[in-house]
């Protein structure tokens, strides 16, 4: 498979292109941008909405190419009408998961990883074209000629789908990133820290065993959460507070902390969250919470 990753290199510069107009376009529309990409990163749902669409996109198509098999081999009968239909929910649930694909891209690491969904994306966006293209030649009565675009998209968008599959099961690509790491255990409250080393609002790097934390002092109150974001591993100690709540520095994911649940996304798992106090001079945590 490492061919992939050869054939997607000479897209680096418009990966990143791309990855670069799509931020400015969200940030460009301010807080209705942020609403927007949360819904389509999937942040309200806890996984990526990109994964709903094209489960319908390809759910449509594969439908849409049962049916046009049936019509060849067994004549049209009343399967048109039928046909249409799915071919239009096809183009629709594709052209969405488009959206939602260009805004899970434009939060991916530099490398390979972007490469191979720039790949991806592309590959897509030719196969919904065809479907597209193939929906209003359909509605003008030219059965045929939608027929051959719409076999020649299946071959384009089952390709893309591979080349999706080996994004997520290589790279874990929009995968949680605490998903096989969900932190030690601390049956009793146990010190990860000095009190003393803990200032006010301001992120603290700790760890319990194995596990790293950030720590956060608001007046009495003491917050822990796992340190590495579970959109993809960006260190919450480097990043900033508001209220209560911690933005991680790489793309912008934005946790609770008093139990890590997701404000903001692209980060659509709650962050691992530990409960914490302050004992004998000594930062205790125990958890992790449920």
């Amino acid at each position: 498979m490492e061919r992939l990753e050869g054939w997607a290199r000479p897209f680096s510069g418009l990966g990143k292109a791309i990855a670069g107009i799509t931020n400015s376009v969200y940030k460009g529309l301010g807080f209705p941008g942020r609403l927007l990409q949360d819904l389509l990163n999937g942040s309200f749902l806890g996984h990526t909405t990109h994964g709903l669409l094209t489960d319908a996109a390809v759910g449509a198509v594969t439908a849409l190419l049962a049916l046009d098999a049936w019509a060849v081999l067994f004549g049209p009968g009343d399967l048109e009408f039928a046909s249409r239909i799915v071919l239009g929910l096809a183009v629709l649930s594709a052209w969405a998961a488009i959206l939602a694909g260009l805004t899970d891209h434009k939060d991916t690491a530099s490398g390979d990883e972007r490469n191979i969904a720039t790949l991806h994306g592309l590959i897509n966006i030719v196969a919904t074209l065809f479907y597209t293209v193939a929906f209003f030649v359909r509605i003008g009565e030219g059965v045929g000629t939608a027929r051959v675009l719409s076999l020649i998209g299946f071959v384009l968008l089952a390709s893309g789908a591979f080349i999706g599959g080996h994004l997520v099961y290589k790279y874990g690509y929009m995968v949680n990133h605490n998903a096989f790491s969900r932190g030690k255990r601390a049956k009793d409250f146990t010190p990860v820290l000095a009190a003393a080393d803990l200032p006010e609002a301001t992120p603290v790097r700790a760890t319990l065993g194995t596990t790293g934390l950030v720590v956060v002092k608001r007046g009495d109150v003491v917050y822990a959460l796992k340190d590495t974001c579970s959109h993809a591993g960006g260190p919450l100690p480097d990043g900033t507070l508001k209220g209560d709540t911690i933005t991680c520095p790489w793309h912008g994911s934005v946790f609770h902390l008093v139990d890590g649940t997701v404000v903001h996304g692209p980060a659509q798992t709650r962050q691992v969250a530990y409960r914490a106090r302050i004992n004998e001079g000594q930062v205790e945590v125990q958890g992790p919470l449920p």
